[in-house]
């Protein structure tokens, strides 16, 4: 049992796209405001690691019914159901301890209201995940706006650029969480779950999601990115690199020489994603770690380590000549 629960999906939530982002915002406040806080750092995205993981848990065990029906087992389901909820409690446990550690009141005040969020998230009798737009309002808040407030709270970094940082990344939230409905929409209908897709239609939601979500998030990610690429100068290579590679991975797709499986996701969301969740974090990880190897050594490789499934997938993509749609919130085999 212990070997299958390595190979739970929570575990992924190191190298998830929330993390991703709070990498960024974490790595920008470190070379814009010229703090070298290594240890804080690697303990403050722990915190939200650990926070990430109590949240796939919780939605794990009040959806477990949904999930056993679709065929969704997962493996925490086979643990008897006190065994699950110790588990869910040795999460807020390790995630209090984190809070001790570093002591920054703005910062608790940020983890907890996300901890709170989270719960209601998943569990009845509010359960906002069936709640429409309420739905993708709460999860565009829990999983990438409010750990990367926690950031910002943290270093007490508050400007035009934080508002910048959290409206892009609520947008996010709300595309990844649509996408993922839209992808379940069918599944969703058939055993009468209620999300924003399955309550106002698919037509309905890929229209609103492909010509008003999508442009508009766009537009938002452009301007952080610009934003980084101004008071990161050097962070301007890394940005152009990216758009030269999607910009011959569209020509390729054009002439049918590379085949795209997705069906929801634009390709220029998926450029921009690339370049703020995959691109942007390990290039200022590495720039930071420079300053001083052997103390930012630990806090390049965990921001590295992030980036495993999506090289893993890219990779694939490159072997097979294929871009499937892939979420890798599964558990592994």
């Amino acid at each position: 049992m212990l070997r299958k629960l390595m190979g739970y999906r929570g575990w992924k939530a190191w190298m998830s796209y929330d993390m991703h982002i709070s990498l960024l915002a974490l790595f920008y406040v470190l070379i814009v405001d010229d703090i070298f806080r290594p240890l804080d750092s690697l303990i403050l995205i722990s915190s939200l690691g650990f926070y990430f993981m109590y949240g796939f848990l919780i939605n794990d065990f009040f959806d477990m019914s949904y999930d056993i029906s679709v065929g969704k087992k997962r493996v925490v389901h086979e643990l008897p159901k006190v065994v699950f909820i110790e588990l869910i409690l040795v999460m807020v446990f390790i995630s209090v301890f984190h809070m001790l550690y570093l002591n920054a009141s703005y910062y608790i005040a940020v983890y907890i209201l996300s901890y709170i969020l989270a719960t209601l998230y998943s569990a009845p009798p509010v359960r906002f995940k069936t709640r429409g737009f309420f739905g993708i309002v709460i999860n565009g808040l829990i999983e990438k706006m409010l750990p990367v407030l926690a950031i910002f709270a943290f270093f007490n970094h508050f400007g035009i650029d934080t508002l910048i940082f959290l409206a892009a990344s609520f947008f996010m939230g709300v595309v990844d969480i649509i996408a993922h409905q839209a992808h379940d929409y069918e599944t969703d209908l058939r055993i009468g779950t209620h999300t924003f897709v399955t309550d106002i239609g698919i037509e309905r939601a890929l229209n609103i999601f492909k010509y008003l979500i999508c442009p508009f998030s766009g537009l938002l990610m452009i301007i952080l990115c610009l934003l980084i690429c101004i008071k990161i100068t050097y962070a301007s290579f890394i940005a152009i690199l990216v758009f030269i590679v999607y910009a011959v991975v569209f020509v390729l797709i054009l002439e049918e020489k590379l085949v795209r499986e997705e069906k929801v996701f634009p390709v220029y969301m998926s450029c921009l994603f690339l370049l703020t969740n995959n691109a942007f974090p390990t290039f200022l990880a590495f720039s930071f770690s420079i300053e001083s190897p052997l103390k930012t050594i630990p806090l390049f490789m965990v921001a590295l380590g992030s980036q495993y499934y999506v090289a893993k997938y890219r990779f694939k993509a490159i072997q097979d000549k294929i871009i499937p749609h892939v979420e890798i919130t599964g558990d592994e085999k």
